[in-house]
């Protein structure tokens, strides 16, 4: 069975893990939190640049 962790690493081969953007609808799933985080901060570089700087 696939489990989704919010934001954590990945504990074994069936992990994954999501995360929401809190400026829009924008969801993710990734299976590595390094892969997730590139994902959410082309998000943010794209749609909300200003954000991205602050980040």
């Amino acid at each position: 069975m696939v489990s989704y962790r919010r934001g954590g690493y990945v504990r074994n081969g069936d992990d994954g893990v999501e995360r929401e953007c809190e400026h829009c609808g924008w969801h993710a799933v990734a299976d590595s939190y390094p892969e997730l985080i590139g994902a959410y901060q082309r998000h943010l570089r794209e749609d909300h640049p200003k954000a991205w700087l602050r980040a």
